[in-house]
């Protein structure tokens, strides 16, 4: 049992890998414009000293997030899933930062990341423990329009914001999609798509 995850929804590169009981590492780049160019490079470097039929299943960040970036993750998370024959679980950064800022005194966290043309990135997750459940999907609103949301919200909530330093929450993806894995999830290549607060997304 070996699962990788890649984060490349921020300037940074982030990937980990676990076999989810002896063996789990990961670690992030500030690689920034430099991602397209040494993603692969990496990515082959970090899996060693396994080999890529040794996984048994990639995630992958799906955003929001950076443009450039999230679709580059994506698409390669595609092709390695699509090559090995193997589920790809697409989690969204959002879901990934809320796991990562969880307290055991939390029932519902709300997460806000800023987003282009003075919007943001919004969502909200009921928690269980280390399992999140949307309750608010992610959205692109208006600052105005989240802040009615939340003081509208029925719930007690603890607001996080996703700003810096998002690619650690890596390990995060890889448990996120681990959790479906044991609930019997195995999400076929071609259903992950990026999220950019905008619908459709296709990839070519």
């Amino acid at each position: 049992m070996l699962g990788l995850a890649l984060h490349t929804s921020s300037p940074d590169l982030g990937l980990a890998l676990s076999d989810f009981e002896t063996f789990s590492r990961h670690q992030v780049w500030p690689l920034g414009r430099d991602l397209s160019t040494y993603l692969h490079h990496y990515l082959a470097d970090f899996v060693q000293p396994y080999g890529w039929a040794d996984l048994s299943f990639v995630a992958v960040v799906k955003g929001p997030g950076g443009f450039t970036g999230t679709r580059i993750g994506v698409v390669t998370a595609r092709t390695l899933a699509q090559a090995l024959d193997r589920p790809l679980f697409a989690v969204s950064s959002l879901a990934a930062w809320a796991r990562r800022s969880r307290s055991d005194q939390d029932t519902h966290i709300a997460v806000q990341m800023r987003a282009q043309r003075d919007q943001v990135y919004g969502a909200i997750y009921q928690t269980d423990g280390s399992y999140l459940t949307p309750v608010l999907i992610d959205s692109v609103m208006s600052l105005t329009d989240w802040h009615c949301k939340l003081a509208a919200w029925p719930q007690a909530y603890r607001l996080v914001l996703a700003e810096n330093d998002l690619a650690a929450s890596v390990t995060d993806v890889l448990d996120l999609a681990y959790q479906r894995w044991q609930q019997g999830d195995r999400p076929h290549w071609s259903a992950a798509l990026p999220y950019y607060g905008q619908h459709p997304v296709t990839l070519s």
